[in-house]
């Protein structure tokens, strides 16, 4: 396997804890993808057919609301699995954007490809398991964030999560991601900073 995709077979053996021989089944079937920035990895109505894993960049998913807005509910980086989940197992059209913030670069795999190494090896019908679970304490964590901590709160906590992203994406990507206005994450940052002087 290429160098540029050491850090998904490292990602799959260290923290999956995925068998070499496991590994060596996948390799076929991962392809490399780059992609802009702005472009799609999957779109409102398409039904995402593919998992990737993100080697360098930032994907963001987000919604477009009945003003038209966008709302941006998730953010990826590298080390990281980037997919519509619900609309990949489920095979129905996604009601979201996914979406490049910057240049990216990800490896991928089809859902079929998938679920044929699910059904070949134990190893692998776990780490479907573990992907569904991420997905689904990802969503916890998301929503639990938005109902229990204040907006501060909630910056403080993306920039120990995120700590690059404030140098890498605009202001009014995180500022949706914490569900509030532009103007309101400037005058967070101002006191924060006032507070650490």
């Amino acid at each position: 396997m290429e160098l540029e995709l050491d850090a998904l077979l490292i990602y799959l053996e260290k923290e999956l804890k995925l068998s070499k021989e496991d590994i060596q089944l996948s390799l076929p079937y991962w392809k490399k993808f780059n992609y802009k920035k702005g472009e799609y990895f999957n779109q409102y109505g398409n039904v995402c057919q593919h998992l990737g894993f993100i080697i360098s960049g930032v994907f963001r998913t987000y919604y477009i609301d009945e003003n038209l807005k966008e709302n941006t509910v998730f953010l990826y980086t590298p080390g990281e699995f980037v997919t519509a989940f619900r609309s990949m197992v489920q095979r129905i059209p996604c009601v979201y954007y996914v979406q490049a913030l910057m240049p990216s670069f990800i490896v991928s795999i089809h859902i079929n490809d998938l679920e044929k190494l699910y059904g070949t090896s134990k190893g692998w019908e776990r780490i479907g398991r573990s992907i569904a679970e991420d997905a689904f304490y990802k969503l916890l964590n998301r929503m639990e964030n938005l109902v229990f901590l204040n907006a501060e709160e909630r910056y403080k906590q993306f920039l120990e999560n995120f700590p690059d992203l404030p140098d890498q994406i605009p202001q009014y990507h995180i500022a949706s991601f914490l569900g509030i206005e532009n103007p309101s994450l400037s005058r967070i940052k101002s006191r924060l900073k006032g507070i650490s002087k």
